[in-house]
């Protein structure tokens, strides 16, 4: 099996990607808004076919990394919502240092992020993208536009 092909390998970009994550929520809330509006940027990138990166698989990896980390921040916080707050909203944090809030953070981002970027690395893996991208510019050619266009009065 090609290295660089490999879904645990390539599913590190995930956790990676997560570490910008990390430190864009910890520092702002505008910041992380702006960050998951800079993921979303990528998927609708992805979407409307403009190309990213120099080939066909590293944008798959690119989208695949955009899936898994808006899915690990929805996962993450949720379970840090639900089992991360114990009462004491109040107070100045406890005995928690500012590098464990950042690892903390990082680890619930990161942990539902990992295994899902491998289920979808695994995915494309499987697919044969050339003939995918073949048939889609096919398709692309073949376009006329929309069916009121065709009619003799317009």
């Amino acid at each position: 099996m090609n290295i660089y092909r490999n879904p645990f390998i390539l599913a590190l970009w995930a956790p990676l990607y997560q570490l910008v994550t990390t430190v864009a929520v910890l520092n702002d809330f505008l910041m992380a808004a702006m960050f998951i509006l800079f993921t979303l940027g990528l998927l609708g990138a992805y979407v409307s076919d403009f190309p990213l990166l120099p080939t066909l698989y590293m944008n798959e990896v690119a989208h695949k990394t955009a899936v898994s980390s808006l899915m690990g921040i929805l996962l993450g916080f949720v379970l840090f919502m639900a089992f991360g707050t114990g009462g004491n909203e109040g107070t100045d944090g406890g005995m928690i240092s500012a590098g464990g809030k950042f690892m903390i953070t990082w680890a619930v981002l990161s942990g539902p992020a990992y295994p899902l970027m491998a289920f979808l690395i695994f995915g494309v893996n499987k697919r044969d993208l050339e003939a995918e991208d073949k048939i889609r510019k096919e398709k692309k050619k073949n376009r006329t536009g929309p069916p009121i266009m065709k009619k003799d009065s317009f």
